[in-house]
């Protein structure tokens, strides 16, 4: 299995600040972007692709996305071989837990970064096997053969009554705000195919663009640059963050 991954981190069109962050494979960034082509068969570690959206704090927003990217990020290129799918669970798990502690402690000792969050979005890609990762209400879809598909579940307040996500954006979950959190670690190998298209984004991207938007923008292939000043047109009122994924058999 082959990924063709084109991925942005934009600040959008009305912040001053940057509290996305990306993370494709090795490399972690914000305010830039890249393109790969990634080879599963001839790598030896796990990757993960991911979007964490910082949130609270004096500014640090920032901060707290970019623990969470990067905690994950380590702690999925050193899995151990041969897990199973509940041992990885049980592990993801606890790395949300230990990287949600951390970032409470850091707002406890820094009154700066006290309330300090972010929300994560991935997908892993483990041994020939497929999962993903969340919390917060950054989201992953599946588009396949011109129909987008919401994978993940939004862990919002809006979510929870049915409501349409304009009406509110607070939140329930996320790494490192609130006194606790939870993960969604589900596999997905059985709903993502090759010629399969993975969608994953931040709330500054579906807060300006619906699922019906969406869907026509990768019918005509649109990129991931493309995508984000579509939705800075649109008013860019957040930062926006985008992955790509394009999944393929040689």
């Amino acid at each position: 299995m082959k990924l063709f991954i084109d991925a942005v981190c934009d600040i959008g069109a009305v912040r001053k600040k940057n509290e996305d962050m990306v993370l494709v494979a090795d490399r972690i960034f914000r305010n830039d972007s890249s393109v790969i082509e990634i080879d599963l068969d001839e790598l030896d570690y796990p990757i993960m692709l991911g979007v964490s959206d910082g949130m609270g704090g004096h500014d640090a927003g920032e901060v707290a996305s970019e623990i969470v990217l990067r905690r994950f990020a380590e702690e999925t290129v050193n899995l151990a071989h041969n897990l199973s799918d509940i041992q990885l669970s049980a592990i993801y798990n606890k790395i949300a837990q230990e990287t949600h502690e951390y970032i409470k402690h850091e707002g406890e000792v820094n009154r700066l970064k006290k309330g300090m969050g972010a929300t994560l979005i991935g997908a892993i890609f483990y041994e020939g096997r497929i999962f993903y990762a969340g919390a917060g209400d950054s989201r992953l879809y599946r588009f396949r053969k011109g129909y987008l598909r919401q994978i993940s579940k939004d862990h919002s307040i809006s979510e929870i009554q049915g409501l349409p996500r304009s009406r509110s954006h607070l939140i329930y979950n996320s790494i490192g705000g609130g006194e606790s959190t939870f993960l969604d670690f589900h596999y997905i190998g059985d709903i993502i195919l090759p010629d399969d298209v993975i969608l994953i984004c931040s709330d500054g991207l579906t807060d300006m663009l619906d699922d019906e938007e969406l869907e026509e923008l990768l019918m005509e292939d649109y990129s991931a640059l493309d995508i984000v000043e579509i939705a800075k047109k649109a008013g860019g009122g957040d930062n926006i963050s985008v992955i790509i994924v394009d999944v393929f058999e040689e």
